[in-house]
This record gives structure tokens, sequence and C-alpha cells, in this order.
């Protein structure tokens, strides 16, 4: 009897193994172009073109993410059209399981277009809905020629270099596709989007003598400088300061400080530098974020909200020597009101361009009993009429600085 039950045990496991070594088959290297970014900037034939920054192929599976990128681009009334164009002319199929960024220039996302091309099916092609969003200043395509570089090939580098700017420095947000789909679906507030430009005054690295003359004749450019201040070396694209959306459509931009106080009203801020000066000389302070901040909402046709924000505070500069002796005379008094003004003033700036891009309708929201009463509400018209406080606490981090070495 115990036979008998051990054979039918070796039939069962013999029929159940084919399915559970899964479906897909082996699959070569060579056969995939693995997408990193898409670019999309309007067509001239079509609606848009469509570039795509593709990840060279290494020795070995192990260097792939170091073997550097190239582009292609096609022009199409949407993506699909576009991958029919660029398909003719590779020898592979276009893979995007590592799409990590899809960047818009400034003139479709002030248009319905950056929408309309959102609107494909993500599962369709395997893009993540984490992808995030970038928004470039002039053309992508010339953004991710930005990107190549010699000397710093490895691009999943350059791609983790965006997420360090924004734990580290904060002077950029970082917005995912599931966000955008968010504030469009439910209007509770807009979107804020990392904005990517290009420094034009750093030469290409083609060696040609026209591309040399061409970088030295834009260096006395202020505005083709970094954000106007001059640099060598490093990659001639950046990140830096943020995109205000009303909707779904760009609105105006924000520099680097501004989104540096626009992170704080989020709780989105990690770290980040603020410098104050007085008579007795200037003080830089590195500042942490403490917890989430703190919004009571007043409604009615002309809404009030009251913020808390709570930081720590370490001092990076002291040019006076004696900082942490004025901390509680002066300098914290201080810095509060500095950050309780520089909140104000942004947030008048949103109101401007009618951006919610400090997502006060989240708050709002939430003293609504039904989705169809918070519609009837018609947040984006009072939003108009609100008015706001800021309230600022800052503890110091009494970290000694470090000691200079004889």
């Amino acid at each position: 009897m115990k036979r008998y039950r051990l054979l039918a045990l070796l039939v069962i496991t013999a029929t159940l193994l084919p399915l559970c070594g899964g479906c897909l088959g082996p699959t070569s290297l060579d056969e995939y172009g693995y997408v990193l970014t898409i670019g999309v900037d309007q067509g001239k034939q079509k609606k848009f073109n469509i570039s795509f920054l593709l990840q060279k192929e290494g020795d070995s599976q192990e260097a792939q993410t170091g073997a550097g990128s190239y582009i292609i681009a096609a022009e199409g009334d949407n993506l699909f059209d576009a991958l029919l164009i660029a398909h003719v002319g590779v020898p592979y199929e276009l893979n995007f399981t590592r799409t990590n960024f899809i960047a818009f220039s400034d003139q479709v996302a002030s248009s319905s277009l950056m929408n309309e091309f959102l609107s494909i099916s993500f599962n369709a092609v395997k893009i993540r809905q984490s992808a995030k969003l970038v928004i470039i200043q002039g053309s992508c395509v010339e953004y991710m020629e930005g990107l190549a570089s010699t000397d710093i090939p490895n691009v999943a580098k350059r791609q983790y270099s965006h997420f360090q700017t924004y734990e580290q420095e904060g002077v950029i947000p970082l917005t995912n596709f599931t966000t955008y789909q968010e504030a469009i679906r439910t209007g509770r507030f807009d979107i804020a989007i990392p904005v990517g430009r290009l420094d034009r005054s750093i030469p290409t690295e083609d060696g040609s003598e026209e591309a040399k003359q061409q970088g030295e004749e834009q260096q006395t450019n202020e505005k083709d400088t970094t954000d106007g201040v001059k640099r060598i070396g490093g990659l001639r694209s950046y990140l830096h300061g943020s995109a205000l959306f009303d909707g779904d459509r760009l609105a105006g931009l924000l520099d680097d400080e501004d989104t540096e106080i626009l992170l704080l009203a989020l709780g989105e801020f990690e770290n980040g530098s603020i410098r104050i000066s007085d008579e007795e000389g200037t003080v830089t302070f590195l500042l942490k974020a403490n917890g989430e901040p703190k919004v009571q909402m007043n409604l009615g046709d002309t809404p009030h909200a009251a913020m808390q924000l709570t930081l720590y505070a370490e001092i990076e500069l002291d040019t006076a020597g004696n900082a942490e002796e004025r901390w509680d005379s002066t300098l914290k008094a201080a810095l509060e009101e500095y950050i309780e003004n520089e909140l104000a003033r942004v947030f008048a700036a949103c109101k401007a361009l009618n951006s919610d891009a400090m997502r006060f309708g989240r708050y709002a929201c939430m003293q609504f009993s039904s989705d169809a009463a918070w519609q009837d509400y018609v947040w984006k018209q009072k939003y108009k009429q609100m008015t706001a406080e800021f309230s600022v606490a800052i503890h110091l981090d009494y970290r000694a600085i470090s000691a200079h070495v004889e």
C-alpha cells in the first residue's frame, strides 16, 4: 500500500514541476534596449518628439549599470506611435522596466500635452508607477545630451545623484507619476516637480574646435551658467529648483532657496542650509526636519491655515565665532522669524500662480464627510482668497564644529 502512495506522489510531483518553472523562457541581454529616461518635446510633424536615453551594453551583466548611455528619438502622436518608428532603426526591443524618469519640456508642460501623454497605460509598456517626473527648461534631447560624460560614464550613479540632491541639499522636490495622478484626479493639491537645466558655459566633449569656441563664448552669459554661478567641470545638465503646477499645467518656477522653503511646508524636507547675517557676521545653519508640520484649517469663503514647524539647527559656518553664545539671546529668534517670513512669502508666490503647491487642500478635504461634498466646495476657487500664518520653533544641535588641524 505504501508503494502505491509513493508512486502516486511521484506522478503528482512530476506533473506539477513544469508549472513551478515559470512561463518565461531565457532572454539574452542583447535582445532589449533598456530605456533609463523618456524625454517628451513638442514635435514638428507629430504632437510629440519622444527621446529615449538608453543604457549601453557592457561586457557582462554585472557591468551594465556602468556602461554609459546613448539617445534615440522619434516623433509620434503618442508613445506607441513613436515606438513603432524608433523600433525600425534598432536591432532590439525597447524595454522600460528600468525607466526612472520621464522628462517634459517646459513648452509641453505649459499645455495640455503633458497630461495627454501621461494618459497612456503604464502597464502596457511596463513603466513603473513610481517613475519620477522632471520639467526641462528647453529641449529634453539637449538635456539628455548634457548627461553624457566620459568622466562619469556610470548612468546609475547619475540617477542616484538626483536622490542625493533631494535628501542632502533640499533644493529639489521628488514627484512621481502616482502623486501626479492623485493631484489631478482628486483636486486636493497641486504638484511641484524638479526642474532640469543646462549649463551652456561648460563645453561639450566632442572635442571639436567649434564646441570649444562655443563654450568659451557662452561663459560670460550668466543665464547660461548654473543659475547665474560659473562652474567648471561636471555634467552640463543638472537639477535645481521646482516647477509649480496649476492642475495639469505648468504655472511657474521656484529657485532652489524657495524650493527649500516649500519642502519645509510639505513635510518633505530632510536637510538643507540657510544663512543669516547681522552686524556681527554671517552664520550658516544646517537645518534638519523634526516631524511633520502641524496644520489647523478653518474653512468658509476665506479659508485660513495655521502651520507650526519644529526644526533642528546645526552651526555650519560662523564668521564671528560666537554664534553658540548668541543663540538664545538673538540668533534663535532671528532664524525663526526669517523662516516664518520666507514661508509666508513663498505661500504668496504659490497663490499668485493659483498653485496649491503647499498642499493645504489635503488638510481642507479632511473636514468633509464625502467626496461629493468636497467637490461642491470647489477648493481652487476658495484657495484664491486663502490666508495663512506660520510659526517656527528651532532647537540648536550643540554638536561641536570640527577643530582646526594645525
